[in-house]
């Protein structure tokens, strides 16, 4: 039987998406301690220095993060 639903595998696709670092802007973002960022227990830090987002910080960044893919364009042709 086929599958009639495509995998989520764009960038256009993607609900989380690495924030950039407000030390280092980089955006390597690490998860400790759930697969869910979004979990109260969640530990979200910058992979390159060490840097370890507040409760609200992350969430603020990603919907920037969001907006920003959002607009982004493809040219295809």
């Amino acid at each position: 039987m086929t599958s009639t639903t495509e995998p989520r595998d764009t960038l256009l696709d993607a609900d989380i998406l690495p924030v950039q670092c407000p030390r280092c802007s980089e955006a390597q973002n690490t998860l400790v301690g759930t697969t869910d960022p979004f979990a109260l227990d969640a530990k979200i830090g910058c992979m390159v220095c060490g840097y370890t987002f507040g409760p609200g910080e992350y969430r603020e960044l990603l919907g920037k993060r969001q907006a920003a893919f959002a607009g982004l364009q493809v040219d295809l042709g």
